[in-house]
């Protein structure tokens, strides 16, 4: 194989002009692809005439028995390919031509490095929207920015395989913030690359399916990953340190959150994981706080 044979990963769920448009974007690259795979995660709306569309063009439909989620949905299509390098692309996002091309030629400049992102953009309803400036991509040591939000976009991430087997992929727990967790874990140990230059991405936001607009409180999951991290010990010392801030910070605003809706016993839990990670030398109340931040997340009302 050669160096950058490129498997590309599109997850979908219920969705038909959005996914052919993002498969229109990577089909039309000027880099193209060696594999393409959309994995359909068991969709109940009928996609047989977008299916076969795609595949008569040569992309890879791959169906989960069940539905699973985002994170199961990608690691199946990474397992289905073996291509070297794997990008990804959520299905109401697309492609600039030129995306794909930029990052092969960053990597052959940068030999050393494992994986990069590009820069993305932001619409609602066709219509450019303003990005904060702190959700700007970064590069090099990424750790401290990936305890306090995403700090890769999914769409934006290009990654060797080899660094995807270290880490062992998405995990398949979270139906959310799925991404928060593989990033954190990547940064604790990987530089990241990143692309100069106009965005190359383009993230269609403000739609009623996105999972970030139906999760409340996301942040459960969010403790959750942080917790998991403490609880392997395998940061360095200044990594713990920005680990165990932004666990307490998030917990906070979860309290505060569930006091102001008068969820005491709630807010109680939250403070008191907060509190476990102070404590020195008890690694069992932090494994206590992980059963309690899961219970959380897969209570009444939670996603599943």
């Amino acid at each position: 194989m050669s160096a950058f044979e490129i498997a590309v990963i599109i997850p979908n769920y219920q969705r038909g002009e959005s996914l052919l448009r993002a498969c229109r974007s990577v089909l039309e690259q000027s880099c193209k692809a060696t594999e393409v795979v959309v994995v359909d995660d068991a969709s109940t709306t009928d996609l047989l005439s977008i299916r076969e569309n795609l595949e008569s063009s040569g992309i890879n439909w791959l169906r989960m028995p069940e539905n699973s989620g985002p994170a199961a949905a990608r690691n199946a299509g990474v397992a289905a390919t073996s291509s070297p390098w794997v990008a990804f692309l959520d299905s109401d996002d697309w492609w600039k031509e030129e995306k794909l091309a930029s990052q092969v030629g960053w990597h052959q400049e940068n030999p050393e490095s494992r994986i990069s992102q590009v820069t993305e953009e932001w619409v609602r309803n066709g219509k450019p929207i303003h990005k904060p400036s702190h959700w700007e991509p970064g590069e090099g040591d990424l750790f401290a920015d990936s305890v306090e939000r995403c700090s890769i976009g999914p769409s934006c991430v290009m990654l060797h395989r080899s660094l995807w087997e270290i880490v062992g992929g998405f995990d398949p727990r979270y139906r959310v913030c799925e991404d928060y967790a593989l990033w954190l874990e990547i940064a604790r140990q990987e530089r990241v690359g990143k692309v100069p230059g106009e965005a190359l991405v383009v993230k269609e936001g403000g739609r009623s399916d996105q999972l970030s607009r139906i999760t409340p409180a996301m942040d459960r999951y969010r403790v959750a990953a942080l917790l998991e991290l403490l609880e392997r010990d395998e940061l360095n010392e200044e990594q713990r340190r920005l680990a165990e801030n932004g666990l307490v910070e998030k917990c906070r605003v979860l309290e505060k959150g569930a006091r102001k809706r008068n969820e005491l016993e709630r807010a109680e839990r939250y403070r008191q994981i907060a509190e476990s990670v102070s404590v020195e030398g008890e690694s069992s109340r932090i494994s206590r706080s992980i059963e309690e931040a899961w219970a959380e997340i897969v209570g009444p009302g939670a996603l599943r």
